[in-house]
């Protein structure tokens, strides 16, 4: 009786242990996206990547970067900034490229910054390295 309570126990553990966990790697996933938000510029990942860029109804662009990249906080700059003025229009993610190797390969980054505009799931138009903000207007609008 007493092994069976004990058996029990742990597995009302086992399964409230696998449910927190659970529960808390879906946070972590939906937290990532919105980590930088408030901004209007949210982080992007190899999970979030299809769910968040590619069943997009509206124009994305999503910077490619390394925290360690100094031309890339240019260009982080320059989609804080049109986060700003494009706010409802087009939605500006960032995918962290030392964290997250899949998509990148996918899309062939070879090099960052690289910011990849998307549309309807599909890609449309590729920027790569620290480029004037009208460039980025110019190409934006061209595909909005």
């Amino acid at each position: 009786m007493t092994t069976v309570t004990i058996t029990m126990s742990s597995f009302i553990f086992i399964i409230l242990f696998h449910t927190l966990s659970t529960s808390m790697a879906t946070a972590q996933l939906l937290n990532a996206a919105t980590q930088d938000a408030s901004n209007g510029v949210a982080y992007v990942t190899d999970e979030n990547f299809g769910s968040l860029v590619l069943n997009s109804e509206t124009l994305v662009l999503v910077e490619f970067f390394a925290p360690l990249c100094s031309p890339c906080k240019n260009v982080d700059f320059k989609m804080v900034e049109l986060a700003n003025e494009y706010a409802g229009e087009v939605e500006f993610f960032k995918f962290n490229v030392d964290d997250n190797q899949l998509i990148p390969s996918k899309y062939g980054i070879k090099g960052i910054p690289n910011v990849l505009i998307f549309k309807n799931g599909e890609q449309r138009d590729t920027l790569f390295g620290n480029l004037p903000k009208a460039t980025f207007i110019r190409r934006m609008e061209q595909n909005l």
